[in-house]
C-alpha cells in the first residue's frame, strides 16, 4: 500500500514537470471528492490521457489577425492612454496604458445617443431648442425655439459635438437628467464596461472616466447602431430650422478627410472629445477593405491634431504590421 502510495505521488510528480502549463487539470483530479483507490488511480491516468491529446483551437483563434513582424512593438504616441482592437476577435493589437482611467470628454454623447434611442423616439418628429437646455462649451449651432427634427438635435450632438442639443435629447427622452445618467451606467455595466463612469450626459463634467478598453466597447455597441454609424460618417449636418435659417455643422471627426476614408480603408463611424483635464480624445472604427475592422481609442493626446495623428498612425502601422487570415490564405495561392 505505501509503495502504490509513493508509486502515485512520483507520477503525479513526472506530470507536473512534463506539463506545467496544464496542471490545473492534475489539481482537479486531485481535489475531488475522495473515492476509492481505484477511481483515484483511474482520475490520475485520465489526467494524463487529457494532457496528451491536442485540443482544437477556438474559432476566434483561427480568424484572429497574425503579427508579420514581431519586432515591431508599434509607434510613439502622444497620447497618455491608447489601443487598437481587431473588431471581429477582440484581440489586442495595441496598448499604451490602458488600465489608467480617464476623463473622456465628449466620448460621452455615443452613450447619451444610445441610451437615447433606446426609447425609440421618433426622430423624424418636430422639437426645438430651449432656454433650459443651454450649455456651456464647444459651440451652440442651434439658435433657441427655432423648429428642426430629433434627428437633426442628434446629428448635432454626435457630428458637431453640440452640448446643448445633447441636452435637448435628454429633455425629450422624458426622464430627469438623474435618472438619464443612471441609465447610463447601467447600460456601461450591462455592456461589461466595468471600469466607467458617467456623472452627465454631454461630458462637460471631468468625473465622466474610463479607460481605452472600456471605449472600444463603447464604440462596438455604437457603431453597431445603423442610426449613429450613419451620423458619425458624414462630414456635416445640414439642414433647415421652421425660420428658414439653414444650419451647416462641421464634424469634428477631421479623420474623414484622411486617406483612412479613401480606398481601400472607411472611417466606418467616430467620436472626438475634449477637456482640459481629459485632453483630447478620439475613438474610431476603421475598415480595410470593407472587412477588417480596427477601433482605435485615443485617449489626453495633447493638441487638437495630436490625437488624429495618433489615430493615424495607429492605424496605419497596424494596417502594415498585421495580416488576416484571408490575406495569409491568398499569399499562399
Amino acid at each position: 500500500m505505501v509503495f502504490r502510495l509513493v508509486a502515485q505521488l512520483v507520477l503525479a510528480t513526472s506530470l507536473l514537470q512534463m506539463f506545467p502549463p496544464d496542471t490545473a487539470l492534475i489539481e482537479m483530479a486531485a481535489t475531488l471528492p475522495e473515492a476509492g483507490e481505484r477511481v483515484q488511480t483511474a482520475a490520475v491516468f485520465e489526467a494524463m490521457d487529457l494532457l496528451g491529446r491536442d485540443f482544437p483551437e477556438s474559432k476566434d483563434a483561427a480568424l484572429e489577425p497574425v503579427k508579420l513582424d514581431p519586432n515591431s512593438i508599434g509607434v510613439v504616441t502622444s497620447a497618455v492612454s491608447a489601443t487598437v482592437v481587431d473588431r471581429a476577435t477582440g484581440k489586442i493589437l495595441f496598448e499604451k496604458n490602458s488600465a489608467e482611467p480617464r476623463s473622456i470628454g465628449s466620448l460621452v454623447k455615443l452613450m447619451t445617443a444610445l441610451v437615447f434611442l433606446d426609447g425609440n423616439p421618433d426622430l423624424a418628429a418636430r422639437a426645438s431648442l430651449q432656454s433650459e437646455d443651454l450649455r456651456s462649451g464647444a459651440t451652440q449651432h442651434i439658435q433657441v425655439a427655432d423648429e428642426i427634427t430629433i434627428r437633426d438635435l442628434l446629428h448635432a450632438s454626435l457630428i458637431g459635438s453640440d452640448n446643448s442639443a445633447t441636452a435637448a435629447l435628454v429633455r425629450l427622452s422624458g426622464l430627469s437628467l438623474g435618472d438619464f445618467v443612471a441609465r447610463m451606467n447601467e447600460k456601461a455595466a450591462a455592456l461589461g464596461m466595468q471600469n466607467t463612469t458617467f456623472v452627465d450626459s454631454t461630458g462637460l463634467s471631468s468625473e465622466n472616466r474610463s479607460v481605452v478598453h472600456d471605449i472600444v466597447k463603447l464604440i462596438d455597441w455604437a457603431m453597431a447602431n445603423e442610426i449613429i454609424r450613419t451620423a458619425t460618417q458624414l462630414p456635416a449636418a445640414v439642414f433647415t430650422g421652421s425660420s428658414g435659417r439653414a444650419y451647416y455643422i462641421a464634424s469634428t471627426d477631421e479623420l474623414l478627410g484622411s486617406f483612412l476614408n479613401q480606398d481601400p480603408y472607411k472611417i466606418v463611424g467616430g467620436k472626438t472629445g475634449f477637456l482640459p483635464e481629459a485632453g483630447y480624445c478620439f475613438g474610431s472604427l476603421i475598415s480595410e477593405n470593407n472587412v477588417h475592422e480596427i477601433i482605435v481609442v485615443v485617449l489626453g493626446s495633447y493638441t487638437k491634431d495630436g490625437r488624429f495623428q495618433d489615430a493615424k498612425a495607429l492605424a496605419a502601422w497596424t494596417f502594415k504590421t498585421f495580416d488576416w487570415p484571408d490575406e495569409l490564405a491568398s499569399q499562399e495561392l
